[in-house]
């Protein structure tokens, strides 16, 4: 299961643009606040130097991948609706 990461914040400062950007995933992006209504979902991949060009071993990833020596680390990545004062 891949971690899941919220992306948080006051309305209008780029949620949105960093969710399409992160998940290649189309959003509905504006230049007002409350674009985002209702969350959005996506998948994001981290990546990290892989073991096997590390330490020099052969690896078998599971929950990830190694591309040319480089883990791609899947996130499940979560686009919020900005926050308001007074909120629940």
């Amino acid at each position: 299961m891949a971690p899941i990461v919220g992306l948080v914040g006051k309305a209008n400062v780029g949620k949105s643009t960093f969710f399409a950007a992160a998940t290649l995933k189309p959003a509905e992006i504006a230049g007002f606040p409350f674009t985002t209504i209702k969350a959005d979902k996506g998948i994001a991949y981290l990546t990290s130097n892989c073991v096997c060009k590390v330490l020099g071993v052969k690896d078998d990833p599971i929950n990830s991948a190694c591309v040319e020596g480089v883990r791609l680390i899947p996130i499940d990545l979560v686009d919020t609706p900005g926050l308001i004062p007074g909120a629940h």
